[in-house]
């Protein structure tokens, strides 16, 4: 699908959620499942309070429509543990829920890890500390997605969010591959029994 620079991040996002939960629900509705419905402004901007910084409105909007794909993890003892069908996003990744997001913040910050109070992470392994946050402090209208590893030096992935979700929904519907900025790794979906990997 084509970018329309008129048209709004926000209305971009909606859009692209909308093919990409479309997509999952004919092909791996095991992952549609596994998406919890929307979290209210209320809960958005308790977050807010908590973490101290400002969720961007493209965040926003996403977490308004659905609030990660924890529906079917399971509470053992203190902790939840990742369910499988969770993970969808490029590299076989998670979108995490307003909690996850909060704690994650909380966690990095607290780390030590050069972790910025800007950044806002969304999406992470179930088992490991690689994923993709938004740069709010880049100076940019939009913040940019960028990749973290651990003990590595986070990297420029997507210009923005809607950029992300948009090339998220071209590959699942043309079968083609996703490559974040400057990475020489093109993630391609397929789909086994109606579960969805990232190859």
């Amino acid at each position: 699908m084509r970018k329309d620079s008129a048209l709004s991040q926000e209305v971009r996002i909606r859009c692209a959620w909308t093919r990409i939960t479309k997509w999952l629900g004919e092909n791996a509705p095991s992952h549609a499942e596994a998406i919890n419905p929307g979290v209210s402004q209320r809960l958005i901007d308790a977050a807010e309070e908590e973490m101290a910084t400002a969720i961007p409105a493209e965040l926003r909007v996403w977490l308004l429509l659905n609030n990660g794909s924890t529906a079917k993890d399971v509470l053992e003892g203190s902790f939840y543990q990742p369910h499988p069908d969770s993970a969808f996003l490029p590299g076989n990744k998670v979108f995490l829920d307003l909690r996850q997001i909060v704690d994650a913040y909380r966690d990095f910050l607290a780390g030590g890890a050069d972790w910025q109070p800007e950044w806002i992470p969304f999406s992470q392994q179930s088992d490991a500390p690689y994923g993709y946050f938004l740069d709010t402090g880049a100076g940019s209208a939009q913040a940019p997605v960028m990749y973290f590893a651990e003990a590595a030096l986070p990297k420029l992935a997507f210009p923005s969010l809607a950029d992300f979700l948009e090339d998220t929904a071209n590959a699942l519907e043309g079968g083609g591959g996703i490559c974040a900025l400057g990475n020489r790794v093109t993630y391609r979906p397929i789909t086994d029994a109606g579960v969805l990997r990232w190859i």
